[in-house]
């Protein structure tokens, strides 16, 4: 009862935030809330080997939102021309400040690189060990959270499309697990996940995102309209690349399959992540903040790794796209 509750609380505040255009100030805020709740969640996690300065934690959190902001910065200089592209909040933020030009991926690691490697020196008991944990935390955190926005600002049927895929690869995985299990997939890191759910989840991941993807022209004209435009009807990847480019209808449902495919075991591979993770520090979750579900990472894992190997894909293919359809 505790887990359906929190489920439908999240849904209830995530859904209109994530769908309704006005709402967008508010579910960039909710991401920053719930990115800089990932890196408390983290920190509590080392504190079982060993206690982070409160200090360090301080600045990790700022670094890591200063990557978040570069790559939101970067992603929206590359789409600059495009029309189908709304900058953040964040992005318009560092507009106003005059740190648009300033403030690029590349800065942001320099930033990160020289304040952590001074820190060996100028923080006492602060190991080689405690650096590589707060790298990981910056970047793991400051990258998928800044994808998934990132996606939201392209356009919401890619967070449906994304959302879609790891919530139907989580559920089926289980199911088809419970139900045909018998080959244990990674029994160091998840004994319970098996080769057989795996399977069984991205079978039905795939066919429910080839739908989404597919079907899009038939209902596009809806959410053109709740983004403000005339309603008209459109591909899936239209704006975002040339996409119309394949000469063959089958050409582009390869496309479609490979591309789901690929989130799907993305998806699989995230959640694993956020496992090992927790494995190697005894934990069982990273927090209780959803009662029922655990904590940031325990509910978005999947999500927030899928989001940053989906926002590469889209950034690559609008380079390469032309030259392959």
């Amino acid at each position: 009862m505790k887990r359906f509750l929190t489920a439908t609380v999240i849904i209830l505040i995530l859904v209109p935030a994530f769908i309704v255009p006005a709402l967008r100030p508010v579910l960039e805020s909710i991401m920053i809330i719930l990115a800089i709740g990932a890196m408390i969640e983290l920190f509590n996690m080392y504190d079982k080997e060993k206690i982070i300065p409160l200090g360090m934690r301080i600045f990790a959190i700022c670094l890591m939102l200063i990557l978040y902001a570069s790559i939101l910065n970067y992603i929206s200089d590359l789409n600059a021309t495009t029309n189908n592209w709304s900058d953040p909040i964040v992005v318009k933020a560092l507009n106003w400040l005059h740190l648009r030009k300033i403030l690029s991926p590349t800065v942001a690691l320099l930033i990160i690189f020289i304040v952590f490697m001074s820190s060996l020196v100028f923080v006492k008991n602060f190991s080689i060990y405690d650096l590589g944990k707060i790298y990981i935390s910056i970047f793991y955190v400051g990258i998928c959270f800044a994808s998934l926005t990132a996606l939201r600002a392209y356009g919401v049927r890619f967070i449906i499309y994304l959302f879609a895929i790891t919530s139907m690869t989580d559920t089926f995985a289980l199911v088809f697990g419970l139900k045909f299990g018998k080959h244990k997939m990674a029994p160091h890191i998840s004994p319970k996940k098996t080769w057989e759910g795996a399977i069984g989840g991205t079978l039905v991941a795939t066919i429910i995102g080839f739908c989404i993807v597919y079907l899009y022209p038939y209902y596009s004209s809806f959410f053109d309209k709740l983004a403000g435009g005339a309603g008209r009807s459109m591909e899936f990847f239209d704006d975002i690349f040339a996409y119309n480019n394949f000469k063959l209808e089958f050409g582009k449902i390869i496309y479609i399959i490979i591309t789901t495919i690929f989130l799907s075991v993305c998806a699989q591979i995230g959640d694993l992540v956020a496992s090992r993770l927790k494995r190697n520090f005894g934990i069982k979750d990273y927090s209780q903040i959803f009662p029922g579900h655990g904590g940031v990472l325990d509910r978005f894992d999947s999500a927030l790794f899928a989001a940053a190997i989906f926002m590469v894909f889209i950034l690559i293919e609008q380079q390469l796209f032309p030259f392959i359809g």
